[in-house]
């Protein structure tokens, strides 16, 4: 730790002096601006003024094709962006196929914010455009949650009158996907930037906590994606009636649970455990009704109870991340 003496000027002006290896890293000098930004209570941070001092280093990547397939140079691509990269370039040591050509800028749809910016026979150049620190978490989290809470309605509604929408449900989850991979890529910069860290408030626990969440919800996207896709196909009866009472119920506990984790910080956290688990009991109670009825569609109609389940499972996951934090600074 380096420990600076405060000094005071006249007129009650406080001051330190910053030290020479950061300042010649970062290019200040006599008469440069600096930033100074109060992250907490007791904590500053200094950068130098936009424009001035040396600029943040580019994280280009650069990805040689062919490869063993066309595959393999989609997945570099995802993960040099959830890497934090601010540029991938894809060189080839042959022409790039028409149809591989067309399978890499697929695969750069799914990622917000990259964009093929330059393009030739052997080769292209991706680009992500916002700036990373301007990403907050946050926001990307409530999107999600939001998403997935629709898809829970429309599926809902599906089950209990209009069919149609549950084909609209893989309609969402692609979203929820897309904004999966940009909250990976916000937090992984986080966690190798302390600077974009502080912006964003978070200390490295809650880094954790959010890379976790992100998983959960995209596995819960996934659940409720496959259920709307198995229950467009079945002809439900009587069952239908409380197929739609539990997804309303997994609607209300998706937002109990998301929204206790954001503001575990500011109040105390509602944990959703005991509304689960009264959730878990009831669909034991119907799957074991409908084991004794033997129809056509039995374990068609148990495999649904089972994405259910796993959809209350996530969520009690989810309610268990939403716990009192450390706060970011002393």
């Amino acid at each position: 730790m380096d420990t600076r003496k405060v000094l005071e000027m006249g007129g009650g002006t406080v001051l330190i002096s910053l030290p020479k290896k950061w300042a010649r890293k970062n290019g200040v000098v006599r008469g440069s601006s600096v930033v100074v930004e109060e992250m907490s209570g007791r904590r500053l941070m200094v950068k130098p003024l936009e424009g001035e001092g040396k600029p943040r280093e580019a994280r280009v990547v650069v990805i040689e094709y062919p490869k063993e397939s066309v595959s393999h140079v989609a997945n570099e691509v995802t993960g040099a962006y959830l890497m934090g990269s601010s540029a991938i370039r894809i060189e080839g040591r042959s022409v790039i196929a028409r149809e591989d050509r067309a399978r890499l800028k697929a695969a750069v749809t799914r990622l917000v914010g990259l964009e093929v910016v330059d393009e030739d026979a052997k080769g292209m150049t991706m680009q992500f455009l916002p700036d990373s620190a301007a990403l907050d978490p946050e926001k990307i989290v409530r999107r999600m949650a939001s998403l997935i809470g629709g898809m829970l309605r429309d599926s809902s509604e599906g089950v209990a009158a209009d069919r149609g929408l549950l084909t609209l449900v893989g309609e969402r989850d692609d979203e929820v996907d897309r904004l999966y991979f940009l909250l990976v890529r916000a937090i992984r910069t986080a966690a190798i930037d302390p600077e974009v860290a502080e912006r964003y408030s978070l200390a490295p626990i809650e880094c954790l906590d959010y890379r976790v969440l992100a998983s959960y919800l995209e596995s819960l996207g996934d659940a409720v994606t496959d259920f709307a896709r198995r229950a467009a196909s079945l002809e439900l009866g009587e069952v239908s009636v409380q197929l739609v009472r539990f997804l309303a119920t997994l609607e209300k506990l998706v937002d109990v649970a998301v929204a206790s984790f954001l503001a575990r910080r500011r109040v105390k956290p509602v944990r959703a455990h005991a509304e689960v688990a009264s959730l878990r009991e009831r669909l034991g109670e119907l799957s074991k009704a409908v084991l004794g009825t033997r129809g056509a569609s039995t374990g068609q109609v148990l495999d649904l109870l089972a994405l259910l389940e796993r959809v209350a499972s996530i969520v009690f996951d989810v309610s268990d991340l939403a716990l009192p934090t450390y706060q970011f600074g002393p």
